[in-house]
């Protein structure tokens, strides 16, 4: 009994202090990722705090699990190979063959078996169906490499009698081929999935994929087991105990080490603190209002539900139940929103309709990813827009316009539903999956008459995903045969500009009113390099030569509209969904965030006839809707009835009636909470702007003098009150539709 307790406590001693080790580590690689703007010591005393108690709960259970389940001495393990060295040569050679088959079965499946969970992801059956049949592959692969390799060692067992392998040396040489293999396909992969059989693995590059966190976890657990056992019992238990100093962290992590700038610097950029650190607030959370007082939470009155963040502070009853600061004066009300501007108030709808083309056509173009860095908005590095350029020289070019969200279903879809994207019934989908209570503007346009045409080279919008709703035809011939669930690689901007010019040439679309979308998806990641608009071989630079070449072939689109018979009538609208980040704020690509490079986009509005201008106030895609409904005549829903929009039409802008000047509108971008994103709102007002994660604000910027983002003025409470109150008055403006995870 003794000496099973002195060889547990051996085990104890070594798993804690390799735990701990590692722990100390991973807690400084973690503060790395997010100390940007933040002081250090502050971010690695709170990662320290987060990651020391999980670092002693591993070594703990890992001592109990090395006890339990693993030979003596592990991980000495020379007395085990010099056991499996004395084998007969037959069984040498079954145990090697073995290894081997296990290792290139196990690479077959797992290519295979990537492959497959794409095809489920991508098909965006429930949760419970897609982790059924992602089961059911895992079961049948490790059956298979089972199977396989037990088959393998006994042919190679019974035969192959010259053949006189060491499996010990055999087992470290396919185990080390297995690490560099996976490696390498994960490296060499991309991270849309596309591009052949093996680049599939590149998708666990992606930063909803993000495996640094339980790659640190698998390091300290692996630390854990590993770490070879002291001799001493005395020297094990001193140990032991000195692993558990670094948890002393975690009482100032719990207050003073999580100010509020540190707390989102951990919360936004540390790959394993952040989740720590959300399973440390629920834990702290007393009085389940779904805020903590601890680990920078933001709750000022734990133990009381009814004062929080999230709570509605009532004027002048000195209490602040808002958790902002102080107790509110006066009722805040939102500055004028959109649908109560009304600048059809200031220009007749009479003059509208005088001076847009009798019965107008539309044709609105959107391209993935694009930031407002183009040529016409003074972008000088590179050449990437001359036909957009041309195209803005003779419309109207709205220079601060804003995208609904920074992510494409939760911006794009909005947009041409009308609707913020918290109002829609969205699901709880990466690729969000929108019900028929949503009403796209086809429909509507469908339903009074105009006839509808969708062009896409992309399933996302012309499968049962709600953007395929309301068109007349759809045509999909640009659509590459093997696309990969995310992404692109295989540049269709081309093929996509001909079916496009395809659909315009028909003969029906010269006898009647048509409205025609089509989405450009090759400024998306990945960037593919095109040798006649070759800027470079880096990401920045790719992505201008995907941006040159989509411009170069919505050029030949503008140019075979312009010799079409009802050219002279027809409308043509250019944005985008959502920006693109090439290291600012610690971001690339897009999502989760909503700085100016994710959201500010183009915005070109070319009606034929009407003088060229620019637009300098703040517009957003919430407009779109209503401008399109303006263009065809139809009326949209009263204000203050269920659906009514919110955004009111550009016509004005547009076409600037006597005596019209365009005035500002509350900028309102929405993207709600998925399975890879929390929540993210932001609220411009002027040039003030307030991002929010739900009721808690996140940062205030002044985009006048910082459009940049640099400089937080949030600890301003004379300019943050103001505009907190003004944002949360706002959001109760909104239908929302609360989504949850299935």
């Amino acid at each position: 009994m003794n000496e099973r307790l002195s060889r547990f406590a051996a085990r104890l001693g070594a798993a804690l202090s390799g735990a701990m080790l590692t722990g100390l580590v991973v807690s400084a690689v973690d503060a790395a990722y997010a100390c940007e703007g933040t002081p250090a010591r502050h971010v690695i005393a709170a990662e320290l705090g987060l990651i020391a108690p999980l670092a002693a709960v591993a070594g703990v259970l890992a001592a109990f699990v090395a006890e339990l389940l693993l030979p003596a001495g592990f991980p000495r393990l020379g007395g085990l190979f010099q056991e499996l060295r004395k084998e007969s040569p037959a069984r040498r050679r079954e145990v090697s063959a073995r290894l081997v088959a296990a290792v290139v079965l196990g690479l077959a499946g797992l290519v295979l078996g990537a492959r497959v969970a794409l095809r489920v992801l991508a098909d965006a059956e429930p949760a419970l169906a897609s982790g059924a049949a992602l089961g059911l592959v895992v079961v049948a692969i490790t059956a298979a490499v089972g199977v396989g390799a037990a088959a393998a060692g006994r042919f190679a067992g019974d035969g192959f009698a010259a053949w006189e392998p060491d499996p010990v040396f055999v087992g470290f040489g396919a185990s080390a081929f297995a690490v560099l293999a996976v490696t390498a396909l994960i490296a060499s992969g991309t991270t849309s999935g596309a591009g052949g059989v093996l680049a599939v693995f590149g998708v666990f590059r992606r930063q909803e994929l993000d495996l640094r966190a339980p790659a640190e976890v698998l390091a300290i657990i692996v630390a854990a087991l590993c770490a070879p056992p002291f001799s001493r019992r005395s020297l094990s238990l001193l140990v032991a105990l000195a692993a558990f100093v670094p948890c002393s962290a975690l009482w100032p992590a719990v207050g003073s080490a999580f100010d509020r700038h540190t707390a989102l610097a951990v919360e936004r950029h540390a790959p394993l603190g952040k989740l720590l650190l959300a399973a440390a607030r629920r834990a702290a959370d007393r009085d389940h209002d779904g805020f903590s007082a601890a680990f920078g939470g933001g709750d000022c009155a734990e133990g009381n539900p009814k004062i929080s963040p999230a709570a509605e502070d009532v004027p002048g009853n000195r209490i602040d139940e808002d958790c902002s600061g102080a107790d509110a004066t006066v009722e805040t009300t939102p500055a004028v929103a959109p649908a109560a501007a009304a600048p059809l108030a200031q220009a007749s709808t009479e003059f509208v309709r005088d001076h847009l083309p009798k019965q107008p056509n539309v044709v609105l173009i959107t391209i993935d990813a694009t930031r407002e860095d183009l040529g016409f908005l003074g972008y000088k590095a590179r050449n990437v827009s001359p036909h957009l350029d041309a195209l803005a020289a003779k419309a109207t070019v709205f220079e601060n316009a804003y995208s609904l969200a920074s992510y494409t279903s939760k911006s794009l879809a909005p947009m041409l539903i009308g609707r913020y994207g918290s109002e829609t019934h969205r699901g709880w989908y990466h690729f969000n999956r929108f019900t028929k209570e949503d009403t796209f503007v086809a429909e509507r346009l469908q339903r009074a008459g105009i006839h509808t045409v969708s062009v896409q080279g992309h399933w996302y919008f012309f499968k049962n995903y709600g953007m395929e709703r309301g068109y007349d035809v759809i045509d999909t011939q640009a659509t590459p045969a093997d696309q990969p669930i995310e992404g692109d690689r295989s540049s269709n901007g081309d093929v996509l500009s001909d079916r496009i010019i395809a659909e315009l040439e028909r003969p029906e679309l010269s006898q009647k009113q048509f409205f025609m979308w089509s989405h450009y998806i090759d400024a998306h990641a990945e960037y593919v390099p095109h040798p006649e608009f070759d800027f470079g071989h880096h990401g920045r630079e790719l992505y201008d030569g995907e941006l040159a070449f989509v411009d170069h072939h919505l050029g030949r689109v503008l140019d075979a509209l312009a010799k079409l018979p009802f050219a002279d009538r027809t409308i043509v609208i250019v944005t985008s969904d959502h920006g693109e980040a090439f290291g600012e704020h610690g971001l690339y690509r897009h999502g989760f965030e909503l700085w100016e490079e994710l959201v500010r986009v183009p915005l070109v509005i070319y009606v034929p006839g009407v003088t060229p201008r620019r637009v300098s106030v703040r517009r957003s895609a919430i407009d779109i809707v209503p401008t399109l409904l303006d263009i065809f005549g139809i009326a949209t829903p009263p204000a203050g009835e269920k659906g009514a929009f919110h955004g009111v039409s550009l016509l004005p802008d547009v076409l600037a009636p006597p005596g019209y000047v365009p005035t500002p509108r509350v900028v309102y971008i929405d993207m709600p909470a998925g399975p890879y994103n929390d929540s993210r709102e932001a609220y411009i007002e002027d040039d003030m702007k307030l991002i929010t994660s739900g009721p808690r604000a996140l940062g205030l910027f002044d985009l006048k003098t910082d459009p940049g983002e640099k400089h937080d003025l949030l600890d301003d409470t004379a300019k943050a009150r103001p505009l907190m109150g003004k944002a949360k008055a706002f959001r109760k403006t909104l239908d929302e539709v609360f989504e949850r995870p299935h």
